[in-house]
């Protein structure tokens, strides 16, 4: 046996409180009366002999130390030893993901069913059991470590909630492992929804529906539309989760200053996605609001979005050209009619320039080495740079050409068939630089990254190309490369869509257009320390005159689980895993024993005269 609370032996010093007070005991007196008689007839009726009132007021005195004693060691909790196949530590570990809100007919979310479950297993523990809690969303927060107070476990377990925020149980479960590895006889117990971990010390309690049914948004962001004034372009994604029971229908409903837009009808299958390019009008700053409605969806999240028309400034581009195309100049000067560029013209004897724009364009040149802190744009490169290895050629005109990634920001609603083109460049592009156009066997569009900044190649000429110049895709394809080069750029600041769990840097009160799961409600939130943490899906505007849109937009938390059909009876604890030992019993053994001591000596001194 073992003590829990040994530091509660220090009240033992109480003890000395009763003895002192048996030890310095009043002594009879002697006082002189007129008779005896009254004192001799209570002597026959109490007849006692002076050893049995010994004894008496010994007996007292331990009955009162053993009430003491009792009370002390139901204070430090005695246990029995932890055998070799019992528990001796339990890691608590809470999913409190976004998915965990998904509720079932009764309406009871998932981490309510969690909550439940666990509720009953900590209560089945024995008392020296030590306790451990994590909950988690992106990141583990560890909410009690190491405490043998299952109340205190049970309070904080009945004070979770789900968060609009895509979970990651890896770096809960190596939180969980840490504090495992630190008891003897450890085991995690994990609630989630998500599929079992292939671990042995990990005990899964899944809590998944068993037929679900959801669809949602995984995918938005909007942005000016490049050749127009106050147009704007929005890409919306819409998926089904794969456990679906069968083919769905669901209607979009876009609204913008609060009157609707759009209304599109999307059917999707289990597990299928439709990707939405819808043309928008209004006035930057204005609020877009999207809702999507399905019967009998049991995940609110994925549901609604708000953001912003964006507010962005023009970007900076500096073209530095050779010999300038006209096509090219033309291109560029319906961006900046559009108001969607600022231009800055120059031949190579100004290069460097003295100061740094958004993108860098160059035609038929090159610099010696190619800017490293600004993403770059070359048009028909003549000479070779870093990474760019090329070579000039006779003109050669191709009748068409093949999209290899017809699905690349660069090519966004630009037209890849009928398109001549004469090539005057080739190309010898490094791992990183992915082909987009192919005419012939060569390419003559790519795009990707290198060394951290982005890189779109070309290589023919637009005024020696049949038909290209009539035609929309070059200036298309020339303001989406300058929009996706520059897309991390703090011109276009507020067209990024954050990621819920993203921090945001500000000192001013942040107010919300925000989405609850059922409607979208006006809130607001303080941040701390300049920085708050986006646990909102919805338009937020800063004190600053800032703002952007924060939304769920995770595949992995649509996509519903499905609890496993050998899992459902698994997750039913008529059966505790534990059970409590005798030993467990022994404080409130102590205690019953403390009071039975106590009413015994209260009937003693009352009814025997013992003092």
């Amino acid at each position: 046996m073992r003590l829990l609370n040994p530091s509660y032996l220090h009240l033992a010093w109480l003890a000395l409180i009763p003895l002192a007070l048996w030890l310095f005991r009043r002594q009879a007196k002697r006082v002189p009366v007129s008779t005896l008689l009254f004192f001799k007839s209570l002597a026959r009726e109490h007849q006692e002999s002076a050893w049995l009132r010994r004894i008496k007021k010994w007996f007292s005195l331990l009955l009162t130390l053993l009430v003491l004693l009792f009370a002390i060691l139901a204070l430090t909790r005695p246990s029995g030893n932890i055998a070799a196949n019992s528990i001796g530590a339990v890691v608590v570990v809470v999913d409190c993901s976004a998915s965990m809100a998904a509720k079932d007919l009764q309406g009871q979310t998932r981490l309510d069913e969690a909550r439940q479950l666990l509720k009953e297993r900590l209560r089945s523990l024995p008392d020296q059991v030590v306790l451990s809690l994590i909950s988690f969303d992106a990141r583990p927060s560890v909410l009690l470590s190491r405490s043998r107070n299952r109340r205190e476990c049970l309070r904080l377990i009945d004070e979770l909630s789900p968060t609009p925020v895509e979970g990651k149980p890896d770096n809960a479960l190596n939180v969980a492992q840490r504090l495992a590895d630190l008891e003897s006889h450890s085991r995690i117990w994990m609630a989630t929804d998500s599929k079992p971990v292939a671990d042995a010390s990990v005990d899964l309690i899944p809590v998944a529906l068993s037929e679900p049914l959801n669809v949602g948004i995984t995918g938005f962001q909007i942005r000016h539309s490049p050749l127009a004034r106050d147009r704007y372009e929005a890409f919306v994604k819409v998926s089904a989760a794969a456990g679906n029971p069968a083919k769905t229908t669901s209607t979009l409903e876009i609204s913008i200053a609060g009157r609707i837009a759009q209304l599109r009808e999307i059917d999707l299958s289990p597990g299928e996605s439709s990707v939405l390019i819808l043309p928008l009008e209004g006035v930057r700053g204005q609020g877009l609001e999207m809702r999507l409605k399905t019967a009998g969806d049991c995940f609110g999240w994925d549901d609604g979005l708000a953001a912003p028309l964006p507010k962005t400034k023009p970007l900076t581009v500096a073209w530095f050209a050779q010999k300038p195309d006209p096509f090219t100049e033309l291109a560029l000067s319906s961006l900046i009619e559009a108001g969607r560029i600022e231009m800055r013209k120059g031949d190579p004897a100004a290069w460097p320039p003295k100061e740094q724009p958004d993108v860098y364009v160059f035609e038929h040149w090159l610099p010696k080495n190619l800017p490293t802190d600004r993403p770059v744009i070359a048009l028909t490169p003549l000479t070779s740079s870093g990474p760019l290895r090329t070579r000039t050629i006779n003109s050669l005109p191709h009748d068409s050409v093949r999209s290899v990634q017809p699905d690349h920001p660069v090519l966004f609603r630009a037209s890849s068939s009928r398109i001549a083109v004469t090539q005057t460049t080739l190309l010898d592009l490094p791992s990183s630089i992915e082909p987009l156009w192919i005419a012939g066997n060569e390419p003559v569009l790519a795009a990707g990254e290198f060394n951290g900044r982005r890189l779109v190649v070309t290589a023919f000429s637009p005024a020696q190309s049949e038909q290209l110049a009539l035609l929309p895709s070059f200036p298309l394809i020339l303001g989406n490369a300058l929009y996706w080069c520059a897309e991390n750029s703090d011109a276009l600041a507020d067209v990024r869509t954050l990621h819920t769990g993203d921090m945001l840097h500000t000192d001013s009160l942040v107010q919300w257009r925000a989405w609850n799961g059922d409607g979208f409600v006006d809130v607001s939130d303080d941040p701390s320390h300049g920085l708050l943490a986006l646990n909102r899906i919805g338009r937020w505007e800063t004190g600053e005159n800032r703002s952007g849109a924060c939304a769920l937009i995770s595949d992995a938390e649509t996509n519903l689980p499905v609890r496993p059909a050998d899992t459902v009876d698994a997750i039913q604890p008529a059966v505790p895993i534990i059970t409590a030992s005798a030993f467990s019993t022994w404080p409130q053994r102590l205690i019953w024993l403390a009071l039975g001591l106590l009413l015994l000596e209260s009937f003693l001194f009352h009814r025997k005269a013992v003092y």
